[in-house]
């Protein structure tokens, strides 16, 4: 529906929507699905996110255009949405906006949860989503080359399946030598983010943040200027 857009920002933000759209009708109502920047108490900031789950206890600065500040310990997870990866270039670009999110860092490692504990407290969930491009065993070539903490957990291709990290969390061996794994079918793995995110998103978490500390950042910038 959107290849008939033809322009490539304006087909792009469609498809974005359409992904929101979709976890917004899918997902719990205990999560929101948000666009922005995520932020921690020391003044990092991660690059600019195209779509956020964040935990609706926490807050968030809103700004125009549904671009957010947003809290590193209310982030549940972070998507990259392209319309299409065929090299390797895209693929560093997407590791170094992973890496921006996981260097950042919380006040505090408590928290608080009820339901499925399936996923651990305090990691960010990251994704890419795609409509399409290269062939899954060349993508995992690709995503073996990005250090971490920029490669992804998850890597989607809407029409040709799923990598998943190799880890147990995934139902994988965690084989160092065999960074990814592959679901070589769009259904079965569209079945399976799904089922993922539910569990991600169905627990209830409260974290733990030390709010003294983002509030003496806040004071700090403002006596500077």
């Amino acid at each position: 529906m959107t290849s008939v857009l033809g322009h490539a920002a304006t087909a792009g933000a469609a498809r974005e929507k359409l992904i929101i759209d979709f976890l917004i009708d899918h997902l719990p109502e205990m999560t929101s699905v948000v666009s922005g920047v995520i932020v921690d108490a020391k003044g990092n900031r991660s690059k600019q996110q195209d779509i956020v789950l964040m935990q609706k206890a926490m807050p968030r600065l809103r700004f125009a255009s549904d671009h957010d500040l947003i809290f590193q310990e209310g982030t549940i997870a972070t998507f990259e949405i392209k319309t299409a990866i065929r090299g390797r270039k895209l693929i560093r670009e997407i590791g170094d906006n992973i890496r921006s999110v996981k260097l950042l860092s919380s006040t505090s490692k408590g928290a608080t949860r009820l339901g499925d504990l399936w996923w651990p407290p305090n990691r960010i969930m990251t994704a890419v989503l795609t409509y399409g491009g290269a062939r899954l065993p060349e993508i995992a070539t690709f995503l073996e080359e990005i250090a971490d903490p920029g490669k992804p957990d998850i890597y989607f291709d809407l029409s040709k399946g799923m990598l998943l990290r190799n880890e147990l969390l995934f139902g994988g061996t965690n084989d160092a030598a065999q960074p990814y794994f592959a679901i070589d079918s769009a259904a079965r793995a569209l079945a399976r983010f799904v089922t993922m995110l539910a569990r991600l998103t169905a627990s209830v978490q409260i974290s733990d943040v030390k709010w003294d500390e983002y509030i003496g950042k806040a004071e700090g910038l403002l006596s500077a200027t």
